[in-house]
């Protein structure tokens, strides 16, 4: 077995639809993230993981600390 499968990263890659919009969220290794227009493959921004983790934040406060 190969040792890098037993050391998991921080975050794992990822893409997250954001419902039918065609726009999804790209999260990369480092906790970083582009909003991405699905369609037309453009990237519209980029966020730091601090800003990403605060939108998470903000998210989960607004719909009432649910899951």
């Amino acid at each position: 077995m190969d040792s890098t499968m037993l050391t998991p990263t921080l975050h794992e890659p990822a893409c997250l639809l954001l419902a039918s919009s065609g726009f999804y969220v790209r999260i990369n290794e480092d906790g970083s993230a582009s909003l991405v227009d699905g369609i037309q493959d453009i990237t519209l921004a980029d966020f730091t993981p601090a800003e990403i983790e605060d939108i998470a934040y903000q998210l989960n406060n607004k719909v009432g600390n649910t899951r």
